[in-house]
């Protein structure tokens, strides 16, 4: 019998390592995906509109209120959702849930026809609502940190 002397192997040294390559992509498509969410206003927030409202000296401030939005060439807007003229006066009564002292503010850009906003607040006085107000730009003079706004 032949007795082999047999030399244990000798073990390779493995060194743990992480592979970032995945993270890096998955991070940088996250990335991509918030910049592009962000440009459509998908967080939930409401679309702005260009407008340039009339300034006013006796202005103020208005809290819990309705916004009634006009703007040449497009249709009216109660608190950003787009509607017809005739529905101004069924849409203000479903936002204030048919609350009559609520403040509604007409936010009127300056090259709106005044046939629009006549027919707009005509609407709005139809449905019930009397506490309207017309919405200006800021006084820079009462408010010098509104002037940038």
């Amino acid at each position: 019998m032949t007795s082999q002397f047999i030399l244990p192997r000798r073990r390779r040294l493995v060194r743990p390592y992480l592979d970032f390559t995945a993270m890096i992509d998955t991070v940088f498509n996250l990335l991509i995906f918030f910049a592009v969410i962000s440009t459509f206003g998908g967080s939930g927030t409401q679309k702005g509109i260009a407008m340039q409202l009339p300034s006013a000296k006796t202005s103020q401030p208005v809290k819990d209120r309705v916004v009634l939005s006009l703007t040449p060439r497009a249709r009216p807007q109660v608190n950003g959702l787009e509607v017809e003229v005739a529905q101004i006066g069924a849409t203000l009564r479903e936002v204030t849930k048919s609350n009559y002292e609520t403040q509604i503010v007409v936010m009127a850009d300056k090259k709106v026809q005044y046939s629009d906003l006549v027919a707009a607040l005509d609407k709005t006085r139809e449905a019930g609502f009397s506490k309207i107000a017309l919405a200006t730009a800021p006084n820079p003079e009462k408010d010098p940190g509104a002037a940038g706004d």
